[in-house]
């Protein structure tokens, strides 16, 4: 008897190990897009929650730091490890002046001067030689900012029209509104590329957040976005992606009908400012017309970490929670899920996170709906081109300029009775 079988195909068998990009996923000091990173300004704190009272101890671009505000009220930056023996800052006292090492009282100031050796001849006679290492801040927008990058190319702090100037009644929102966080903000235990990568994702809008998971956009389908919105089959055609002065928009078509019942057509608009920069609409009230107001940073804190820090520049405190508490799980915020229904209903955090600690790129299988990640990736490594090549990358400035024009939002492009001039350019302009 001649014994036949059929050779199975496409098995897990002998497949190479996964690995991913690490001129694009590592940040730490020395590592190619750690260097870019270092270029920029990055949010460390919420500036309302820091205060004299203690020091922070928060982690960025692979660095241990503590982030203080002294008792004159000036925000400082410094590694946590004191340059004395290498005890905590972290469990130092804030003094008017500095902060202070509790093993053996070495006080250093905003800038890292050693201002005394409490143990010492005199509180020290050469203190002024055990410089503790320290980094730049400057105050914006209701955060603190710290610079990491190399002294002498350290650029101005940028500003952004979304959100200046504060209006009447306006106010800067900084803070996530959940009971109990410190100012350094909430961690995510995965890469700060996973999360970037999903904001330049306007696709998974039309799956994730509707066809598999219901509808999790607040107001979807009744006073927000519209059904046709999430049309799986409309993707292709309704989304388009455009270079900017300072990274690249996408804009994503509404169809709908406005309030006197003409159909018309709206764009959903949103912009990265690179590096790790990027400007959403107020998704759930689908303000219109009415330019932006908000500004996100995704900061690594090494390679499988990262926070986001925002801004709202505001009069209505309904804002914060519309952009906080916008999305649901089952109707409910991730806090109240069980396990049973984050996998029923997954959201963004259980998508992004099961991408792994950080994606692996070798086993992706990019297709058409994923342009704007490849488009993304391609103005990184262009970046890193630049800073390896001794260059300046996208948008760094030494000249404190006017705002930045931030080109976000929901605009009119058409109506059923005429056109419009949109607030904003149309897509694709």
């Amino acid at each position: 008897m001649t014994e036949t079988s059929t050779v199975d195909t496409g098995t897990g068998y002998g497949r190479e190990t996964p690995s991913y990009d690490a001129r694009l996923a590592e940040v730490g000091p020395g590592t190619p897009m750690g260097e870019v990173l270092r270029r920029y300004w990055q949010p460390i704190a919420v500036s309302a929650q820091l205060t004299s009272d203690t020091p922070h101890r928060t982690r960025i671009l692979g660095e241990n730091l503590v982030v203080f505000r002294d008792g004159q009220g000036r925000p400082g930056v410094v590694f946590e490890r004191c340059s004395h023996r290498g005890s905590s800052l972290f469990f130092g006292r804030v003094e008017e002046d500095g902060i202070r090492c509790c093993y053996h009282g070495w006080k250093f100031d905003v800038q890292g001067h050693c201002l005394e050796q409490a143990l010492e001849p005199d509180r020290g006679r050469r203190r002024e030689v055990a410089r503790q290492p320290w980094y730049p801040v400057e105050e914006r927008y209701g955060l603190v900012f710290v610079y990491m990058g190399p002294p002498e190319r350290k650029p101005a702090l940028p500003r952004y029209d979304a959100l200046e100037p504060l209006g009447e009644g306006d106010q800067y929102y900084a803070a996530w509104p959940i009971p109990g966080l410190p100012p350094t903000g909430l961690v995510s235990d995965f890469s700060w590329l996973n999360m970037y990568d999903n904001a330049w994702d306007p696709a998974h809008v039309c799956w994730l957040h509707s066809n598999h998971s219901g509808y999790q956009i607040m107001g979807s389908g009744t006073t927000g976005l519209p059904e046709a919105f999430f049309d799986p089959e409309a993707v292709q055609d309704n989304i388009t992606y455009t270079r900017t002065e300072f990274g690249a928009k996408y804009d994503h078509l509404i169809r709908d009908k406005a309030a006197n019942g003409d159909a018309r057509e709206r764009s959903f608009r949103t912009e990265l400012h690179l590096p790790n920069v990027f400007a959403l609409p107020d998704y759930v009230s689908l303000a219109t017309d009415q330019g932006p107001d908000q500004m996100m940073w995704v900061v690594p804190m090494d390679d499988t970490h990262h926070r986001v820090f925002f801004s709202i520049r505001s009069s209505d405190p309904e804002r914060v929670s519309r952009f906080a508490f916008g999305i649901k799980q089952n109707g409910k915020d991730l806090w109240e899920l069980t396990e049973e229904e984050r996998q029923q209903f997954p959201g963004d955090g259980e998508a992004q996170a099961s991408q792994g600690a950080i994606p692996m790129h070798s086993e992706e299988t990019l297709a058409t709906t994923d342009r704007g990640v490849v488009m993304l990736r391609r103005m990184l490594k262009s970046m890193i081109d630049d800073v390896e090549a001794g260059r300046d990358p996208l948008g760094v400035s030494t000249l404190d300029g006017p705002p930045r024009r931030v080109d976000a939002g929901i605009y009119t492009l058409s109506t059923g009775t005429a056109q419009t001039a949109a607030t904003a350019p149309a897509a694709g302009a």
